[in-house]
């Protein structure tokens, strides 16, 4: 039990080494894989670069492929044949070596303009965002305003089309009214009409019978003086 402590003791000064200089490493990494925005002029520049590395590389290549084959023909002449193709191959390998290393850095500035173009991206996104927004939210009130009027526009329509129908509704009404009043009034002349003539044929048979009383009342008259002038006779 006592060795473990001492050990994890002893392990101690390491692990607060760790921990106090943890922070400084993560922000050393931090700023160095933080890439800033690129322009188009640096873009243009960095890809020209690495496709310079790229070609110069390929060049390389190809020279040492020739030396080496030039070489390794050349050792056949020499004693040492196998010592001489060993250096050849040698020379060879550290040709491509060297030429592998600018593909290297053309990849690895062709990486860096991907990050850039990545961060170039989102700001002009960031920058753009708030534009972007602002114009849908524009867009959107457009939108709103627009069925607003529209619904104004049905809503007017539909209270005029309302008002069109009340009037000749009214006026629909009214002309019954006035047809229904010209054909009270025709009735009330025609009752009117009917009366007076009632009335005429009333008086004209009273006035019949008033007459024919006033004749028999002359022709008893008559008679009666008729029959005392005759016993006078």
């Amino acid at each position: 039990m006592r060795r473990i402590i001492m050990k994890r003791l002893s392990c101690l000064p390491f692990v607060l080494f760790a921990a106090l200089f943890r922070p400084c490493i993560q922000i050393v990494h931090a700023e160095e894989a933080a890439p800033a925005a690129i322009t188009e002029a640096e873009r243009a520049q960095l890809l020209d670069r690495a496709k310079a590395l790229k070609a110069d590389a390929a060049q390389r290549k190809q020279e040492a492929k020739q030396k080496h084959t030039e070489a390794d023909a050349a050792c056949w002449q020499k004693t040492l044949v196998s010592s001489c193709q060993e250096d050849a191959r040698r020379a060879y390998r550290d040709s491509v070596a060297e030429a592998g290393k600018l593909d290297v850095e053309a990849k690895k500035i062709e990486r860096e303009v991907r990050q850039r173009d990545s961060v170039t991206k989102k700001a002009r996104q960031a920058v753009e965002a708030p534009q972007k927004q602002a114009e849908r939210e524009r867009k959107i009130a457009e939108t709103k305003k627009r069925a607003a009027e529209q619904q104004q526009t049905r809503a007017e329509r539909a209270a005029k089309s309302a008002q069109k129908a009340e009037k000749a509704s009214a006026r629909a009404r009214e002309s019954e009214q006035e047809q229904q009043g010209k054909l009270e009034a025709r009735r009330q002349k025609e009752e009117r009409a009917e009366r007076k003539a009632l009335e005429r044929e009333k008086k004209r048979k009273q006035l019949a019978k008033e007459r024919a009383r006033q004749q028999a009342q002359q022709d008893e008259q008559a008679q009666q003086q008729t029959q005392q002038d005759g016993p006078a006779r």
